[in-house]
């Protein structure tokens, strides 16, 4: 079964080139739901999954941060692909530019998010909004959530798909990543944080 996550600020509608209609898409908190928090959505989503024989995970982002707390809980996932992917987001950008995002958020939350759908995506996209303050919590528990020790720990087959000018997640996060687990693969694009639909193809 294979298993889509969506980024933050999107909607699985980013996939919708290449899901299947037997594919299950799940959704992050607050982008078409009242989850509260990526914790509960990880506890809420690994009893819809537990009983499928086995579980493809492709996720994007912070839907790909998802997909590795889903792996901590469920003994049926057989793969990763992981685009975008950082273990630690806290440390992916500096200080001041991760404070300046939030605060960017927080004044004009609707503005921002389309601002960030321009950088983070190939062409416009005019999916809904997601909740405002559920959003926003996120993102913070996001930037604060470290899976490095997780990573470690991995013993699936892990691709990475990043993308060479990507500026949301660096292309160095892929290195890190790497780093932390030796028989991740890394495959890498020329484009941003999300890859061209030939790329998704060939997952």
């Amino acid at each position: 079964m294979r298993v889509f996550i969506h980024g933050w600020g999107f909607d699985n509608s980013v996939f919708s080139f290449i899901s299947k209609e037997k594919d299950i898409n799940l959704e992050l908190p607050g982008h078409g739901n009242a989850i509260n928090s990526l914790e509960e959505a990880a506890s809420f989503y690994s009893k819809v999954l537990k009983d499928y024989k086995s579980v493809e995970i492709i996720g994007w982002s912070m839907g790909a941060s998802l997909g590795i707390m889903l792996t901590q809980r469920l003994k049926n996932v057989t793969s990763l692909r992981l685009i975008g992917f950082s273990p630690y987001f806290k440390e992916a950008h500096d200080k001041i530019t991760i404070s300046a995002f939030i605060r960017t958020m927080k004044k004009d939350f609707y503005k921002g998010i389309k601002e960030f759908r321009k950088n983070a995506y190939h062409s416009e996209f005019e999916g809904e909004y997601p909740i405002k303050d559920i959003a926003l919590s996120i993102l913070e528990e996001y930037i604060n959530l470290d899976l490095r020790e997780v990573v470690k720990n991995l013993d699936i087959p892990i691709k990475l798909i990043q993308g060479e000018n990507d500026i949301v997640v660096p292309m160095q996060e892929a290195y890190k990543t790497k780093e932390l687990n030796r028989k991740i693969d890394i495959f890498l694009y020329k484009g941003g944080h999300f890859p061209p639909i030939q790329v998704l193809k060939e997952l």
